[in-house]
């Protein structure tokens, strides 16, 4: 497990700015835009669907409820002094969709090889008891993570092997993308 990096700050650092929208939301996931905002324009950086982990470790109970109430993930677990990690399932590319290029305000050409990260993310107030929180499905706006050389096209992956979770997670962020 490598040392959790808050991509919201990163979104910050890099664009200047940093908002979350979350677009839907129930008990178990959530979508959410993660943008920086460009002559009032908002492009998404990431788009990211979260599975929650079931059920939430006691740790992190006030931290998540306000991840629920709509603060990013990151940022909201690191200002409770939580410390993070996480487990990369897959990296892959997928072809940008409508929707996508709609959010990131048409700066990404249909069609066009984003990259896609699926990891399960991990947080707790000590390193040796850090309890799984969700699994988190994202796709990046090639300004934010350029598409690495020799990733593999996600409908190239053979998924049969993944826990329900993430595949529910890769499936829902897929259909959000299109």
């Amino acid at each position: 497990m490598e040392q959790h990096r808050v991509n919201s700050e990163e979104i910050k650092t890099r664009f200047g700015s940093y908002h979350v929208h979350v677009l839907e939301q129930d008990q178990t996931s959530r979508l959410a835009n993660l943008y920086s905002t460009h002559d009032g324009v908002a492009i998404c950086r990431t788009l990211a669907v979260t599975r929650f982990s079931q059920p939430i470790s006691a740790t992190l109970k006030e931290a998540d409820t306000r991840i629920r109430a709509g603060q990013s993930i990151g940022n909201t677990l690191q200002q409770a002094g939580l410390l993070m990690s996480r487990e990369v399932i897959v990296e892959a590319t997928t072809p940008c969709g409508q929707q996508f290029s709609t959010l990131c305000g048409q700066t990404v050409p249909l069609a066009s090889p984003v990259y896609l990260r699926v990891y399960r993310l991990h947080a707790g107030a000590q390193p040796q008891f850090l309890a799984p929180y969700a699994i988190i499905a994202e796709a990046h706006h090639p300004e934010h993570t350029a598409v690495h050389a020799g990733l593999m096209p996600l409908s190239d992956i053979d998924a049969s092997q993944w826990e329900p979770d993430t595949k529910w997670a890769v499936d829902a962020l897929t259909r959000a993308l299109s």
